[in-house]
């Protein structure tokens, strides 16, 4: 971290570089594939007085490996922004390599108080569940895409009055060119004894959105959940809307194990899509699954201060289909992690699709 101050302006810069080496594996070992994806993202925030600030953030990725040499328009598809202002840009589109930047942060933000007001791509965080999230109406995320911690930003404009700590009015706009392209919505947040709810509404792109969500603890069990009604905008009374909902627990035990469960129905779910697209690219609000339910296990467990192990495993009820998520953590230094993970996809929803459905990671971070 680089710090700069002088007199009531201050900048701030930090970051990390990450090596990411995967291996997709047949079911038979018989065929191995490697990728292979250098990172480096850089984080500044300028405070420029009392009430604004500005903040900037850019992930340069160089890929190679199998994917990109069979992968014709790679370099296309990374430049293909889907924000509303083209922030990413291919430095190198070759047969082996592609190398690509992207602005996934670039926002003016003015608080004032209980006031809040932020312009430019940013992230506005709507849910309150871990894996899946219908009331996430400006930034849904892949479960999947280990490697964006951040997650991805939107072009929007983001209005918040906060009144308590636990109770605001929030108001957004993503920007689209047509109503069609947009989402306008607004949130009310607030707390009713051990929990805190929450109520939306607006214009999900073509749809109409109403939900709700909760968080807080039954007992000692950890309690959260969401909801959202789907309504196509233009065919209001005809009866084809649907009903996108999650709920989800956690727990620690005595032995210090962590467990956390999550179930979904997907009532928007387009069975047309491709199901690898769906699982690692920011899905729909209201399509945020390849099948219609979905199940989230997970376990993890702190083995010393440096190193820690958990095991996941995500399904669905209606389509034969399961994913194995082992992983370990070590701290090698202050600076440097070292991370081991896998994505075992078993079922003929992807065996149909590729060869190689068993991935393995190895990935070196180094913050700054």
């Amino acid at each position: 971290m680089f710090v700069i101050a002088q007199s009531e302006f201050e900048a701030d810069f930090r970051g990390y570089v990450k090596e990411l080496g995967g291996f997709s594996l047949s079911n038979d070992l018989g065929t191995i594939r490697f990728d292979n994806t250098l990172h480096h993202r850089i984080e500044s925030r300028f405070d420029l007085g009392e009430k604004l600030e500005v903040r900037a953030d850019a992930r340069t990725r160089l890929f190679n490996g199998w994917t990109v040499r069979n992968t014709p328009g790679y370099g296309d598809f990374l430049s293909n922004d889907p924000g509303y202002v083209d922030l990413s840009h291919t430095w190198i589109d070759s047969e082996n390599s592609v190398l690509n930047t992207t602005i996934d942060r670039l926002h003016l933000s003015y608080i004032s108080g209980p006031w809040e007001v932020h312009a430019g791509r940013q992230r506005i965080n709507w849910g309150k569940t871990m894996v899946w999230n219908p009331n996430d109406l400006f930034n849904t995320y892949a479960y999947l895409d280990f490697d964006y911690e951040e997650r991805p930003g939107t072009d929007a404009l983001y209005v918040s009055y906060s009144w308590s700590y636990a109770s605001s009015a929030q108001v957004g706009y993503r920007m689209g060119d047509t109503i069609d392209e947009s989402v306008i919505a607004g949130m009310v947040r607030g707390n009713l004894g051990e929990y805190d709810l929450q109520f939306i509404a607006g214009n999900y792109f073509e749809e109409l959105a109403v939900g709700a969500g909760w968080s807080g603890y039954l007992k000692s069990a950890g309690l959260k959940g969401e909801f959202t009604y789907f309504h196509p905008r233009n065919n209001f009374l005809d009866g084809t809307g649907h009903i996108t909902a999650t709920v989800g627990s956690n727990y620690v035990f005595q032995n210090g194990v962590y467990g956390s469960a999550e179930l979904l129905y997907n009532g928007g779910w387009n069975r047309s899509l491709n199901p690898f697209a769906q699982l690692t690219r920011p899905p729909s609000a209201s399509d945020l699954f390849i099948a219609e339910t979905g199940y989230f296990l997970n376990g993890a467990f702190q083995i010393n201060p440096l190193t820690s192990i958990s095991g996941g495993m995500m399904g669905s009820f209606d389509r034969k289909m399961i994913i194995l998520i082992p992983q370990i953590t070590r701290s090698l230094t202050e600076n440097i992690d070292l991370l081991v993970l896998a994505q075992l996809l078993k079922g003929s929803v992807f065996t149909d699709l590729t060869e190689t459905s068993n991935l393995v990671f190895l990935r070196l971070k180094y913050s700054y």
